[in-house]
């Protein structure tokens, strides 16, 4: 009888780990498709249209360079593919992961940075003018990407040098790992959302002041014109922020849940896979996020938008 009993639970674990691992390759692999068309489409939007060509949409174009290498060479061969071929590569099953954590770190860093060019803009709008450049673009991003790749390989030469017979693997659980993991994901959340929160703040601040001073001897239509576009920022920076703190929060605090607790079986299966769909998606929403809070992209793409629908009505 407890043989059968034991049959019968193997049966139902083996059952419910397929299950498990199908939904787990759907769900990433809707969620790679979502992030590599919705960045290509703002990549290709500002290459194609002259007027986007400014130092902050080429920073914004680098955001979304790096979501479509994310969607491409790490969720589609880590999660979505991941049971066909990398668990049975030891090399690419230790390296893959580092370089999901290069892409995650560049991508939050890159928002930091537009974060910072607004800010520069609203604080310092003729020092802003006569210094942007396109070299301090192409160094600020150059940098960037380096601080991402060193931080996130300097583990494969360190604590995680990779071999040809087994996987090799970061883990809370580890004592060589923790210092690095913990640090890892607070400046992969915890730096951006300061960042965030210090300059769109200060923009607003600043926004709302220079309105308020413009408003107070003028008409009353022209006053409810600056309380809207003042609405609007404040929205803006609520979602930003909002989106920011709602997709990475709980796989973040989750992480370092892990790296505190003993028993982690019922973290890991119940909250840290859900947590890490939402996390992992957030660079597939981003580009939506930049075309609705940036006035230069979003005109552009109602304009396509009504081209193509009246081309549609004239030849439909």
């Amino acid at each position: 009888m407890s043989n059968i009993s034991y049959i019968t639970s193997q049966t139902s674990n083996s059952n419910n780990f397929q299950l498990i691992r199908a939904q787990s390759i759907v769900v990433y692999s809707v969620i790679s498709g979502l992030t590599i068309l919705t960045n290509v489409s703002m990549l290709v939007l500002i290459i194609s249209e002259r007027k986007l060509h400014t130092m902050s949409n080429w920073i914004m174009a680098s955001i979304f360079f790096t979501g479509i290498i994310f969607g491409l060479f790490y969720l589609l061969p880590r999660w979505a593919l991941h049971n066909l071929w990398v668990y049975k590569d030891p090399i690419a099953c230790t390296v893959l992961p580092q370089t999901g954590l290069a892409l995650i770190l560049n991508f939050n860093l890159h928002l930091t940075l537009v974060s910072l060019d607004r800010y520069l803009c609203v604080m310092f709008p003729i020092k802003y003018k006569i210094r942007k450049t396109y070299l301090t673009a192409t160094l600020s991003v150059v940098t960037i990407w380096l601080l991402s790749i060193l931080s996130a390989y300097l583990p494969l030469i360190t604590i995680l040098i990779p071999t040809t017979n087994r996987c090799r693997t970061l883990t809370v659980t580890n004592p060589l790992h923790q210092p690095y993991l913990i640090s890892i994901f607070s400046v992969l959340f915890f730096f951006p959302l300061l960042v965030l929160l210090v300059t769109y703040t200060q923009i607003l601040f600043v926004v709302n002041n220079h309105q308020r001073n413009k408003i107070t001897s003028r008409r009353i239509d022209i006053r409810n014109s600056a309380i809207k576009r003042n609405i609007r920022a404040i929205k803006c920076m609520a979602i930003m922020i909002g989106v920011f703190i709602v997709f990475w929060m709980p796989y973040i605090v989750i992480i370092l849940m892990f790296s505190s607790s003993l028993n982690n079986s019922f973290l890991r299966v119940e909250l840290l896979r859900p947590s890490q769909y939402l996390a992992f998606s957030y660079p597939a929403i981003n580009p939506l996020l930049y075309a609705y809070v940036t006035a230069s992209l979003r005109r552009e793409i109602w304009k396509r938008l009504r081209a193509t629908r009246f081309s549609s009505i004239t030849f439909g």
